[in-house]
Parts: C-alpha cells; sequence; structure tokens
C-alpha cells in the first residue's frame, strides 16, 4: 500500500508571494505551514475547498489560509498565497 501511496503524492511549489508572506510569520505558523502543505501532498485524501468566485482552493487552519491551485497534469500544488485568513482574500481578489 505504501507504493501506491508514493504514486499519489504531488510536488508543492511556493511562488513568490506565497515566500515572502511565510516568511513573515512567527516559526510556530510556518511550521503548521509546512504540516498542512505536507498534507495536501496527498491530494486524493484532502478535501479540496474551492474559494467563491477564485480559481483557487483553500486549507485552513485557525485564521490562517493557504490558496493554491492544483495541476493533476502535472502532479503539482501551486501556492499561490498563504496568510491571515481577510490578507489573503483581500491580496486574491485584486489579482
Amino acid at each position: 500500500m505504501k507504493g501506491r501511496q508514493e504514486r499519489r503524492r504531488y510536488d508543492v511549489i511556493l511562488s513568490e508571494q506565497a515566500e515572502r508572506a511565510k516568511e513573515k510569520l512567527p516559526p510556530a505558523i510556518q511550521e503548521a505551514i509546512e504540516d498542512k502543505l505536507e498534507l495536501a501532498e496527498n491530494v486524493h485524501e484532502v478535501r479540496h475547498e474551492r474559494l467563491k468566485g477564485l480559481p483557487y482552493f483553500s486549507l485552513h487552519f485557525g485564521q490562517y489560509r493557504i490558496a493554491y491551485q492544483v495541476d493533476h497534469s502535472q502532479r503539482q500544488i501551486h501556492v499561490c498565497d498563504l496568510g491571515k485568513h481577510d490578507e489573503v482574500y483581500r491580496r486574491l481578489m485584486r489579482r
């Protein structure tokens, strides 16, 4: 079964915006983000919640959000932004 799970894993790619936002967060929050993204690598085992009116999905943990897109053909998760709920949505709406 482990081999089957390995085939399901996707690569996680952080945009420049996501990298900058992550670096500004406290270490404990950065670690929580890493844990969430590690779970997301198993794309087929995670419930993906689409953001209303936007072409992104969102992972939640407390007041923080990770906005991302999934590219099944390349087996990649593209994280476009992350941070506090209201800040992330505000930046996404400006795109």
